[in-house]
């Protein structure tokens, strides 16, 4: 999160999201300025590597502030291709510059979120360990436990997650920030198996969300919302949820942006299975509708395949499945009928 403003660290991904810690983190911190005026002589007699420490932290600062402007543009490839190298240069700088045990609660929130991205979530893990053992500011903490969050979500300690986001919220005074947290954390108790206090945290988060953040933060939230409701046994509830979800955001364009990813993997298949579903009721009859139903069916058949034998949803994505391809069937038998009575009757 960025003060004063309340824009979240994280967008929502179902699950959670990723800091834009090399987006909403150092755009705030590169808005401020330099973390500390130029060095004085005397300042650089009693500490000579300071000033060296921090050219490097301003050289690894100036990567992710253009690793961050490439993955806003269109061109995704070059960010898979070029974007590694310089989180990987910038994780070099910083460790030049002695982030992992920097008490500038910035600079170690943005070590940590690169090693994120780099996929050493333990290393991330220990940094912001670290970083709250120092007791940084309120607005830091807030932070770091989010981001804590999102590590643990990566590595399933989905009781820990739950924890951290408990002691973000306490930490978080702005809403659209809070509805993030909560949607979240409904995630990880999703993946416990805790379907009610999935569905009652994603209520809670949309609850605190006026119409105009709808848009930018509660899309995702919806789709969460549904499937929430799915595995409780309300399909109608779920499917009517993406309808919603569809009003502000009617491509998809949250649910299949960068920077999501699911816990565990194979629910994205169920997030899709429910879209198409609901695409299909929505068509009109004919061959859009039978398409997207033989997409739901197919997106079921890859939830199934991926999915462990202990997975909690299983058995329900099998019910589902089925329930799915016989409305299918239904759709392709009514379309049968119907070109029937339309072709010309012969005499």
């Amino acid at each position: 999160m960025t003060r004063p403003s309340p824009p979240p660290r994280r967008s929502p991904l179902p699950w959670r999201s990723r800091l834009p810690g090399v987006a909403a983190l150092l755009a705030s911190t590169l808005a401020a300025g330099p973390l500390h005026a130029a060095p004085t002589v005397w300042s650089r007699a009693l500490d000579p590597a300071a000033h060296e420490r921090e050219e490097h932290i301003s050289q690894a600062d100036a990567l992710l502030a253009r690793y961050d402007q490439l993955r806003r543009s269109p061109l995704l490839e070059r960010v898979e291709e070029i974007g590694p190298l310089w989180l990987r240069e910038a994780r070099a700088l910083y460790e030049r510059a002695g982030a992992a045990t920097s008490r500038t609660p910035s600079v170690r929130l943005r070590y940590a979120d690169i090693l994120e991205h780099l996929g050493d979530v333990q290393g991330a893990v220990a940094t912001l360990e670290g970083l709250l053992r120092l007791q940084p500011p309120a607005p830091f903490r807030a932070d770091a436990w989010h981001a804590l969050a999102v590590c643990y979500a990566r590595l399933g300690r989905y009781t820990d997650e739950i924890e951290a986001y408990d002691e973000a919220l306490v930490l978080e005074p702005h809403a659209a920030s809070r509805a993030l947290l909560l949607a979240n954390q409904a995630e990880a108790y999703m993946a416990l198996g805790d379907i009610t206090s999935a569905v009652e945290g994603y209520r809670a988060s949309l609850s605190t969300l006026g119409s105009l953040d709808m848009v930018r933060y509660g899309v995702t939230t919806l789709w969460g919302l549904a499937v929430a409701l799915d595995r409780s046994g309300d399909l109608e509830g779920g499917i009517e949820n993406i309808r919603l979800a569809r009003t502000y955001d009617r491509a998809d364009q949250q649910i299949n942006g960068a920077g999501w990813f699911y816990v565990p993997a194979h629910d994205e298949a169920w997030y899709a299975a429910l879209g198409h579903w609901a695409a299909a009721r929505s068509a009109e009859l004919g061959a859009a509708r039978a398409e997207a139903y033989l997409q739901a069916v197919a997106a079921w058949d890859a939830y199934i395949a991926r999915a462990p034998g202990n997975d909690h949803w299983l058995p329900l994505a099998k019910a589902r499945r089925a329930q799915c391809e016989r409305e299918s069937e239904q759709t392709l038998k009514t379309l049968k009928r119907l070109r029937k009575l339309a072709a010309p009757q012969r005499r």
